[in-house]
């Protein structure tokens, strides 16, 4: 019985902890990249257009193996520098 009980509250516990790693307002928060970022892109929605001349910032929105959405932001270089090599 007192198994029974212990694992009915571990599964209790883990679900109100997966439970506040939701975020409820609908929108995917936006992740910064790193280096040591792992990702799991199973499929890229969008990203945003580089129409600045140098190093900026870009975000990608793409969906994970488990069908979550995610947003990565990151550095690259723009598409508007004219006639620069």
């Amino acid at each position: 019985m007192k198994r029974i009980l212990s694992a009915l509250f571990l599964i209790t516990l883990s679900g109100a902890a997966a439970a506040s790693n939701v975020n409820n307002s609908g929108m995917p928060t936006i992740e910064d990249y790193t280096y040591s970022t792992p990702l799991n892109i199973a499929k890229v929605v969008n990203v945003t257009g580089g129409d600045y001349c140098g190093i900026g910032q870009r975000e990608m929105t793409y969906v994970d193996t488990m069908g979550i959405t995610h947003v990565l932001r990151y550095e690259a270089f723009g598409d508007a520098c004219n006639n620069q090599n």
